[in-house]
């Protein structure tokens, strides 16, 4: 498959990138910078260098292509993860951005998505297993929802 990845360079897209490659896939990846296309073209993907926010540029990207994964975030420091204001791109990223790469895939043609998804609810629980019986945290944090212009609720 040709499989395109936002967020290759990423925490888990380090790790999903080649678990790609050593399947067989043909991969493509977002790159932002010059460092990680290079870091991306060393694995054996193809690095492009388009923006998470530009529709029309990423359906261009996306053509040929049989899926897409999402795996792009920005998350802040852990010193600054509780901060709303540091939080702001990354909400972003995740419904404007997430958003236009979807649209983008329907443009293009590409027949399946995968989008990496977290949400922190769960009190910590220590050693113990975490299940749908826990207590959960009701900090602003966990209501991650924002409205992308144009787009339903």
């Amino acid at each position: 498959m040709r499989v395109f990845v936002a967020g290759g360079t990423g925490a888990i897209g380090g790790h999903a990138v080649p678990a790609l490659l050593a399947e067989g896939h043909t991969v493509t990846a977002l790159a932002r910078t010059p460092g990680k296309a290079a870091a991306l073209a060393e694995r054996g993907a193809t690095p492009v260098a388009v923006s998470l926010f530009d529709r029309q540029a990423l359906a261009s990207a996306l053509a040929g292509h049989d899926a897409v994964v999402n795996l792009a975030s920005a998350i802040p420091p852990m010193s600054r993860f509780m901060s709303t204001k540091a939080q702001r791109e990354n909400h972003r990223v995740r419904a404007e951005g997430s958003a236009a790469l979807v649209d983008a895939a329907l443009a293009a043609g590409v027949g399946r998505v995968v989008q990496e998804s977290v949400c922190m609810l769960y009190r910590d629980q220590g050693g113990r297993w975490i299940d749908e019986d826990a207590p959960v945290d009701r900090y602003p944090l966990t209501r991650m929802w924002l409205r992308v212009p144009g787009r339903a609720a």
